[in-house]
């Protein structure tokens, strides 16, 4: 059964364009469906003792809205300008006791765009990073923890790499 929009049956997806990206607008039994926005969620499982590293290695990756996150060059292409959110959250520290300094970074394009900085005497702590950016198209989005390109704080303090993190970047605007 089509839809009707203002006297235009809408039956299948051709023709009929979504804002002023054309991105098309899907039919669907119950009326439009808006399409999914480029996005991903993941985290990084490879258990490795290694806290500092970039890119971080977001291997798990449990939603690839658009197949933009590449587990294999660890960075996120942007397929459409706009608007988009991103953040990691996860526990930090160095795998034994003192104090360690650790900076996160939020790369673009491989520059360092925006980072964090905690210090703790604490085993481990929880870290988290998040921001709004206007990105282009092709442009791409990596994590660095406590290494260039981000800054380095000289200590060994970092991400932790065994699940106990997410990152995450979705187009919003």
């Amino acid at each position: 059964m089509p839809v009707d929009i203002n006297g235009y049956a809408l039956s299948s997806d051709t023709g009929l364009k979504f804002g002023t990206t054309g991105t098309k607008i899907a039919a669907a039994n119950y009326g439009i469906r808006e399409p999914t926005l480029p996005g991903m969620l993941g985290a990084v499982t490879d258990g490795s003792g290694t806290y500092k590293v970039f890119p971080w290695p977001l291997n798990d990756v449990n939603l690839n809205n658009g197949s933009p996150w590449s587990t294999s060059t660890f960075r996120f292409t942007v397929p459409v300008a706009g608007i988009y959110y991103t953040s990691y959250s996860g526990i930090t520290g160095a795998g034994g006791a003192g104090s360690y300094g650790g900076y996160f970074g939020l790369i673009v394009n491989g520059g360092l765009r925006y980072f964090s900085y905690r210090n703790s005497t604490m085993l481990w702590e929880l870290h988290h990073i998040e921001m709004m950016l206007d990105l282009a198209a092709g442009d791409y989005v990596q994590w660095a923890m406590n290494i260039a390109p981000a800054p380095d704080s000289s200590t060994v303090g970092g991400g932790y790499r065994a699940n106990h993190n997410t990152s995450t970047i979705w187009k919003v605007g």
